[in-house]
């Protein structure tokens, strides 16, 4: 019994590393329609960069590229 719910943990920590694996992909694919303007810890420190200066800041986010992670400002 024991041996199956350590499977099982097993088996969703794996999953879930690789769900977010593939989100990070999907955002360095999008890396085309982005503007790379810098590093950042959070959205918010994109919105200066990004020259976004009044709601909604959709355009302005804080993507993964590499190891670290940039502001992406998003071309329309």
């Amino acid at each position: 019994m024991t041996s199956s719910k350590l499977y099982f943990v097993a088996l969703l920590i794996i999953l879930s590393a690789l769900v977010s694996s593939v989100q990070s992909i999907r955002i360095m694919d999008a890396s085309s329609d982005c503007d790379f303007r810098g590093p950042c810890k959070k959205k918010e420190d994109c919105y200066a960069r990004c020259e976004v200066d009044r709601p909604p800041f959709n355009n302005a986010t804080c993507a993964p590229k590499g190891s670290n992670r940039q502001c992406c400002c998003i071309l329309s």
